[in-house]
């Protein structure tokens, strides 16, 4: 048998820009990671890993589809049998090894369920503990460590006027970050395996090529190309 073929290059389309729109649905993947780019996967200014993938689409946005509609019922495009979906696009997940963990999660999305009367939608904070996967203690660390940088990213800043509540602020800031970053991760993973259950905060992120998962793809803010901005919500049914 010829070894001509296994040195092919299987993986390979052109680095056109992706068409911006909104991909798949709730229930229904429209894009996939195709490869973790590890070259363009560095630490931020924050010490955070931002991963770097590269993405395609799998079938037309729903913007396209709907103008190819359009052009359908006003006789034209007829000899075309669905509108072109090429390119490529990039996706970030920005994961810091301080996020990492059962106490940083539980803090993250309790403070994200907060509502503007102070009170919380959610205490993952007594979920997690009830269950074992942390303890009191570990919480109370947590909590420090995101108050002392909020502190020290207020101090840095010179932020004039109330500190206390400047801090306070940030806190929540800087919380609503880690919650917004990890549930893209967790997202993703549902799409991977089709089972919230098995979410796991120490997946390997290269683990994710391959998965395919619904989102929304805007123009790059920087340069040329585009860019997922969104990763939707699979939908448990």
């Amino acid at each position: 048998m010829s070894t001509l073929y296994s040195g092919f290059q299987t993986n390979i389309r052109e680095r056109s820009e992706l068409a911006a729109g909104s991909y798949g649905t709730s229930r229904e993947p429209g894009l996939k990671i195709m490869a973790h780019i590890e070259k363009a996967s560095k630490l931020d200014k924050t010490g955070a890993m931002r991963h770097s993938f590269l993405v395609v689409a799998i079938r037309p946005s729903k913007e396209q589809l709907a103008d190819f509609a359009e052009a359908q019922k006003n006789g034209a495009g007829k000899e075309v049998f669905e509108p072109d979906y090429e390119g490529t696009a990039f996706l970030y997940l920005s994961l810091h090894d301080m996020w990492l963990n059962a106490e940083s999660a539980a803090l993250a999305f309790t403070e994200a369920s907060r509502k503007k009367d102070g009170t919380y939608g959610n205490d993952y904070i007594a979920q997690a503990v009830a269950a074992g996967d942390t303890t009191q203690e570990n919480i109370n660390r947590a909590e420090e460590y995101y108050a002392k940088l909020a502190e020290e990213k207020i101090l840095a800043a010179n932020t004039p006027g109330d500190v206390t509540a400047a801090v306070a602020e940030q806190f929540h800031k800087e919380l609503v970050k880690v919650s917004i970053n990890l549930g893209q991760f967790f997202d993703l993973q549902d799409w991977l395996t089709g089972d919230p259950t098995k979410r796991d905060i120490h997946l390997d992120p290269k683990a994710l090529v391959g998965c395919q998962f619904s989102g929304k793809v805007e123009k790059a803010n920087v340069g040329n190309g585009s860019e997922v901005s969104r990763v939707y919500s699979r939908s448990a049914r």
